[in-house]
């Protein structure tokens, strides 16, 4: 097991951030990825769950039998947590949706609102625990960026009268590997194994089914693999590493949020296990031997799991990959996919302000050392905000607030500035 645990403390010093007299509390949700930086933990609780934190006094809601759903308050020593101290009076709750549900809410599909109860979203998703009558939420996080689908559902739906879109990329997150292997034929335990990426490919392509496939030193035992079973920025990241690692010969990967039979081969696996939420796939990867998935570096390090080398990088002391001004995109969103390649296109944003939609170029994720890195949107609306300058303090805090933020997750230094003031021009 790895002795390194990820602690933090974040302490936002930032420059004349003024002090706001009115008290608001901002409703956001999104993915589990980024929980860990954003809010203090990536909390799931059982027997029943929910992912709400919050300081403003919101409900979780009842399950079924009308046992309360719990819920954690935002931690001191996080993002929000800083936001909070540094704008008296306002607070920030986040609701732990996955990023492709938080989208969803966002632009109005499927009927999901921001003052649905937030719980288990293993289950039925319902909402993030706004206020009864705010079916729009105020903020949302995804590393999944903006696609055709989600403009669309903007476009038509019941938002449409939020008048446009901002997006805006604010953090690097690493995905690590975690895995729970017991000793080698020799009694020998095996630890921080060092993999290639061939041998990672055989393992999510279910090429190789048992461990010893993969080293000949390694025991009989059949290879689990732990995988997101809600649409998330995690899957979105993994899956386009996969088609630009795996899909040599043939299309065996294609990037998507959904981890399932449409983006990689999980019939081919011995054993595959669907689990809901970033700590949810550490958890069960912890609680399962011989297994193996995928999950934000943080997480792992949190819960003292072991985890893959690829090739000789360590994501806990690599560098992030190195994103520059070149690789911000102004006004483009994720298109279809190649069919050739597995890997997402971008296209031009219509029907809503282009300038207001920025995007780490996709390809950009593929450039660092460690070879497996995501990052963090966050998606609000132009126009009608509940508390406008309250939400931009909140967002610049997110991409400009100084401190020391948990291992494997960097702030987009290098683009920041444009970032901030194209989301404080745009949201009003």
């Amino acid at each position: 097991m790895k002795a390194n645990i990820a602690t933090f403390s974040f302490v936002a010093v930032l420059i004349g951030f003024p002090l706001t007299a009115s008290a608001t509390d901002l409703i956001t949700a999104g993915g589990s990825l980024s929980a860990l930086a954003l809010i203090g933990d990536d909390f799931t609780a059982t027997a029943p769950s929910s992912r709400l934190a919050t300081d403003a006094g919101l409900s979780a809601g009842f399950d079924p039998a009308f046992h309360p759903y719990q819920q954690s308050s935002i931690g001191a020593a996080s993002i929000f947590g800083a936001f909070q101290t540094h704008h008296p009076g306002n607070t920030a709750s986040h609701c732990q949706t996955g990023g492709t549900t938080g989208k969803r809410v966002l632009t109005g599909a499927n009927g999901f609102d921001a003052d649905g109860d937030c719980r288990d979203y293993s289950a039925v998703p319902v909402g993030f625990s706004g206020p009864s009558g705010q079916a729009a939420p105020d903020l949302v996080n995804s590393a999944a960026p903006l696609n055709q689908i989600n403009l669309d559902d903007f476009l038509s739906g019941p938002r449409a009268v939020r008048d446009d879109l901002m997006q805006a990329p604010a953090l690097s997150i690493l995905i690590a590997l975690p895995i729970n292997l017991g000793n080698d034929i020799f009694g020998m335990p095996i630890t921080a194994p060092n993999l290639s990426q061939t041998q990672i490919c055989e393992i999510f392509s279910g090429m190789a089914t048992s461990w010893d496939q993969v080293n000949s030193s390694w025991p009989n035992q059949p290879i689990n693999v732990v995988y997101r079973s809600d649409g998330s920025g995690a899957s979105f990241a993994f899956t386009q590493y996969l088609a630009a690692t795996c899909n040599v010969s043939q299309t065996i990967f294609v990037t998507s949020e959904g981890f399932n039979v449409n983006s990689a081969p999980i019939s081919n696996y011995a054993h595959a296990i669907p689990s809901s939420g970033d700590r949810n796939v550490v958890e069960t990867v912890g609680d399962t031997p011989w297994s193996i998935g995928y999950a934000g570096l943080p997480n792992v390090l949190e819960h003292n799991l072991d985890y893959v080398i690829i090739d000789g990088a360590d994501p806990a002391i690599s560098t992030h990959p190195p994103y520059g001004p070149g690789d911000l995109l102004t006004g483009e969103i994720i298109g279809a996919v190649n069919p050739f390649t597995g890997l997402p296109q971008t296209q031009a944003v219509t029907g809503i302000d282009p300038n207001c939609v920025l995007m780490i170029d996709p390809a950009a994720q593929l450039t660092g050392a460690y070879p497996i890195a995501a990052v963090t949107n966050l998606l609000a609306y132009t126009e009608n905000n509940t508390d406008p300058q309250a939400l931009e303090d909140l967002v610049d805090t997110v991409i400009n607030g100084s401190g020391i933020l948990p291992t494997g997750v960097a702030s987009l230094s290098a683009v920041g500035a444009t970032t901030s003031a194209t989301a404080a021009s745009c949201i009003n």
